[in-house]
Parts: C-alpha cells; sequence; structure tokens
C-alpha cells in the first residue's frame, strides 16, 4: 500500500497544471528544491517515474497520467468533505465573486442572503463586470469564482484552468415596449406612440445589458432579415435601466424571461414573436486547483443549493 502524503499530491497537481516545477512551487509558496523532493517522494511510493524532464519544464508519463486522473478524484473527494464538514463549524473569510448584470438581480442576490444565514462571518464580495471578462478575471486570481449566463457548452480556453457548473437553464427571449413589439409582430399598422409621433421607426437600438454575450450580435441579424431595420447597439448597466428605455424609445433587448416576467404580464413590454427564443444556462466558474480553500467550497455548494433546476417556459 502506497504511503503517500496530501501536501504531496497537491504539489504534483500543480505540477501537472503549470507543466514546470519552478511554477509549481511559486504558486504553492515552495522552492524548487521541496517540489523536487515531494515529486520523487510520490515517484518512490509509486514506483515509477511520473514526469519526464525537459529543458523547459516537465511532462507527465503515461504513469503519471494514471496518477493523475486518481490524483484529481482524491482531491475532490477532499473537496466534497471539506463543504460537507463546513455545514457543521463556522466558516469564515472573504470570498470575491463576479458577476454580470444578467445574473446580479437574482442569482448573486440569492446567494448573499442564504450566505448570510448560514454563514454570518463570510463575507462575499460583489464584483460586477461583462460575462467575457470574468474567466479572464478568475483565471488571474483576481476574483475567486464567478456567475453568468451563456449558451450551453461553452468552452474556455484550454490556458485557462478553469472549472465550471451549470446551474439551471432559463430562457432568452427579445423583449420591446408594448407598442413597438405590437408593430413589429403586425397587431398594429400604425405605430403611433410618444416617442414615434415625428414618423416610421427606421432605426432601433438593441440594449446590450451584458456586451459579453452573443446574443445581441444574433439579435441585430435578425432584425435586418426579418424586419428590414437599421439598428444600432447601446449598452445599459442593468435589466431596470433596459426597461426603462423600451418604455420611452425604439429599444429591443435579449433578456431572461423570468426577469421581465411582471412586466410581459402587465403588458408594459412584449416578446417579438418573430425572434427565436434562445436557451442558456446560469453557470458558476471557479479557479482549477487542486484544494478548494473552505471558504470557496461553502460558496460553491451554497450556489448549487439557492439554484435548483427551473422549468423553462414553453
Amino acid at each position: 500500500m502506497m504511503e503517500i502524503a496530501l501536501y504531496q499530491v497537491r504539489t504534483f497537481l500543480e505540477v501537472m497544471r503549470t507543466g514546470s516545477l519552478t511554477k509549481a512551487g511559486r504558486n504553492l509558496g515552495y522552492s524548487q528544491s521541496t517540489v523536487t523532493a515531494h515529486i520523487r517522494a510520490l515517484e518512490s511510493q509509486a514506483g515509477t517515474a511520473l514526469f519526464q524532464r525537459l529543458p523547459h519544464g516537465v511532462r507527465p508519463t503515461p504513469d503519471g497520467e494514471i496518477f493523475h486522473d486518481y490524483a484529481t478524484r482524491l482531491f475532490g473527494l477532499v473537496n466534497e468533505l471539506s463543504a460537507a464538514l463546513a455545514g457543521g463549524r463556522e466558516i469564515s473569510g472573504r470570498v470575491s465573486v463576479g458577476a454580470s448584470a444578467l445574473t446580479v438581480d437574482q442569482e448573486l442576490t440569492r446567494l448573499i442572503l442564504e450566505c448570510r444565514y448560514r454563514y454570518p462571518k463570510l463575507e462575499l464580495d460583489p464584483v460586477g463586470m461583462d460575462s467575457a471578462r470574468i474567466p479572464e478575471e478568475i483565471g488571474a486570481s483576481r476574483l475567486d469564482m464567478g456567475l453568468v449566463i451563456s449558451p450551453p457548452g461553452r468552452k474556455f480556453p484550454a490556458r485557462a484552468n478553469l472549472c465550471s457548473e451549470d446551474l439551471r437553464t432559463v430562457e432568452v427571449m427579445a423583449v420591446a415596449g408594448r407598442e413597438l413589439s405590437d408593430f413589429l409582430d403586425g397587431d398594429t399598422t400604425n405605430p403611433v406612440g410618444t416617442y414615434l409621433e415625428e414618423g416610421p421607426i427606421r432605426t432601433v437600438r438593441i440594449l446590450r445589458v451584458d456586451s459579453g454575450s452573443d446574443s445581441s450580435e444574433r439579435l441585430r441579424e435578425v432584425i435586418g432579415k426579418r424586419y428590414g431595420m437599421d439598428s444600432e447597439f447601446l449598452s445599459v448597466g442593468s435589466v431596470r435601466g433596459a426597461l426603462e428605455l423600451m418604455r420611452n424609445g425604439p429599444c429591443i433587448a435579449m433578456l431572461p424571461r423570468e426577469m421581465v416576467a411582471r412586466e410581459i404580464e402587465s403588458g408594459e413590454v412584449g416578446i417579438l414573436r418573430e425572434v427565436p427564443g434562445e436557451r442558456h444556462v446560469v453557470r458558476m466558474i471557479w479557479n482549477d486547483q487542486a484544494w478548494l480553500p473552505p471558504v470557496l467550497a461553502a460558496t460553491l455548494e451554497l450556489a448549487r443549493r439557492v439554484a435548483p433546476p427551473l422549468p423553462v417556459p414553453a
């Protein structure tokens, strides 16, 4: 039976991640000689070489690849244990959470409220930014985790070394003020309203609540092909701001249906029937690391609890 220490396995995983003994030591706070000693101890216990030394770095041997698979599973269990035990003791610390304007109002708010209830000494530090920036900030260790809404299956660059988990699905729809949506869908032939008195609509504004989303680009293409209208982009900072602009001008936005359900029901805005909806996912992202700090493990588990799968409207 092999007798190995978790700190040695953690060193092994960091060497695998970086491909370098020096970089692994720098990230873990060890000298290169200490990293080398950890790897040699593992190789002695395994009875085989785990890495092939190269002029600039290392690469795993076939046995090293096998060892990596089991080491990853081992630390997955350690992280699960850490999160499970967190429920039985007081967790304190700080976790920075990146969130786009589409996830602040619901996902992040739920997470903060649940965190205050379960872990009063765990401080969540919300950081608002476009979803496209969040993986980059996490990869650079400037954020601990992030919450985004994106198309399912979107991949990160291989060099990003990120983990992600889809929490639930949402339906993203093209919505506009009621007058504009009725006109575009043919429910009225004379679009007269407070912002339409100067003449026919020739150009609409596409509101970009999250500039990192691809949905606005697809919406622009559909508007040109199906409605024969020009469009221009306008960035807004929140869903509430987008709704206000829709009430007062020819503006359209791709928004999660659940976020504007009340306005749709009241008739303030309407869904454009000619624009196909899109099914997206709420995704949490964090840095791929062998051992998760208890505060981060606890926060990820809370995010799973507060985002149960929700039915997508038919």
